[in-house]
């Protein structure tokens, strides 16, 4: 099989899974750092059961890591520029969006970005 179909089925994988709207925010949400499945879900308005389930998700593909601390399991970005791509990758797709307006674009975009800084700090 030829490197780039090896190359373009892994990343269709990988994009696939990635791809619901709650993984994308959960993703976005680990770029301020280590969270819990309890401030995760607080944080998105996701019950913990949903957070676990798609947490699980991310982690067999490598996006996510665990560890465990006391009594406390804290999840991380595998590579923290995920988010950032994520971000910056919304400008490739705007166009398609049906029922976000533009300021509804910037201002997410806005909000993303400022946790990333907070983050840097």
């Amino acid at each position: 099989m030829p490197s780039r179909k090896i190359v373009a089925n892994e990343l269709a994988h990988v994009l696939r899974q990635i791809s619901h709207p709650d993984r994308i925010r959960l993703l976005l949400k680990l770029q301020s750092g280590d969270q819990t499945v309890n401030e995760l879900g607080e944080l998105l308005e996701i019950s913990p059961t949903r957070v676990s389930q798609h947490l699980g998700v991310l982690r067999a593909i490598a996006l996510v890591e665990t560890e465990t601390r006391g009594q406390q399991r804290v999840y991380r970005l595998a590579q923290p520029d995920l988010a950032l791509w994520l971000i910056e990758g919304i400008d490739f797709v705007a166009h398609r969006f049906s029922r976000a307006s533009s300021s509804d674009i910037e201002q997410a975009k806005r909000l993303w970005h400022a946790e990333a800084a907070e983050t840097v700090m």
